[in-house]
This record gives structure tokens, C-alpha cells and sequence, in this order.
């Protein structure tokens, strides 16, 4: 199988304060088999990278609906059962604030380096993380693919 081609540009342009912001637009470019292969064992949606905000309010709002867990007695007084459900719905409010910017942060699928995808960072280190990241995905799913076709029964002799 001849290696997959993996498109990357890279560039830059100023923000609004004249802050420089790190561009890269990548996409995977697959034959007909070898998309039918990524469909067919369903990898599209495996997870190439997360940027370390989508983690952390990932983690927020996991934290704050736990919290949610903590109720009042349905013995205690009317007031603690009001400040009880006040407490609730304001963490509930809190994690799906945190989810909500969970689901704006970078995220990178297969299917998404298929259809090509935009990447805008404020910082250099954040942006080579996640073209390498992309790199070794597109290495990964050379190997699977490979391996995708040996499925037909042949046997296979290793020598050590």
C-alpha cells in the first residue's frame, strides 16, 4: 500500500492586537478503498488530538455535575431543601458552561482530517503538538489499513 497523502500548510497572521496567530490547514487525502476500509472498521471517529483546554473543561464539567450528587435530606428543613436546589441547578448551569467550551476547544478526528481541517493557535509549542499529532495519526492509519487487509484468511509465518 502506497503511503497516504497528508496535506499540511502552514501560516500565520496577526490578531487583532497584533499578536501573531499560528495557522495550519491539514487534510488526508484517501483512495475510494481506502475510505471504504475506514468506514467499513468504523475509525473515522477515533481521536487524534485534544488540545489541553478541551481536557481541562472536559474535566470542569465532569467535577461540577459530581457535585450535583451532594443533596440535602428529604428530612431536612424547607430552606436547606431550597438552598439544596439552588446549589443544583447553579452547578448544573456551571458544568454545561464548562462542556459548551469543552466542545469549542480543538478536537481532531480521522473524518475530520479526511474532510480537512483548520487549526488557528496563539502559541508555536501548541501548534507543532498538534501536527505531530496529526502526523503520527496519518502514520497510524497507514498501519491500519495495511493490517486491515490481511483479513483473508492467509497465514502469516514470523521468524525470531
Amino acid at each position: 500500500m502506497p503511503g497516504l497523502p497528508l496535506k499540511l500548510r502552514r501560516s500565520q497572521r496577526s490578531g487583532m492586537l497584533g499578536k501573531v496567530i499560528f495557522t495550519l490547514d491539514a487534510r488526508l487525502d484517501l483512495t475510494a478503498d481506502e475510505l471504504h476500509l475506514v468506514r467499513k472498521y468504523r475509525i473515522g471517529g477515533h481521536v487524534v488530538y485534544e488540545s489541553a483546554n478541551r481536557e481541562k473543561y472536559s474535566q470542569a464539567a465532569l467535577a461540577h455535575l459530581e457535585k450535583t450528587k451532594d443533596q440535602p435530606r428529604l428530612t431536612a428543613p424547607a430552606e436547606a431543601q431550597m438552598l439544596g436546589a439552588a446549589k443544583t441547578f447553579y452547578r448544573l448551569a456551571r458544568g454545561a458552561i464548562s462542556a459548551t467550551a469543552a466542545s469549542l476547544s480543538l478536537r481532531i478526528t480521522i473524518d475530520g482530517l479526511i474532510s480537512g481541517i483548520h487549526i488557528e493557535c496563539k502559541s508555536l509549542p501548541e501548534l507543532i503538538e498538534a501536527e505531530n499529532a496529526i502526523v503520527q495519526a496519518a502514520q497510524n492509519l497507514k498501519s491500519y489499513l495495511q493490517t486491515s487487509t490481511t483479513f483473508d484468511g492467509r497465514d502469516e509465518i514470523l521468524e525470531f
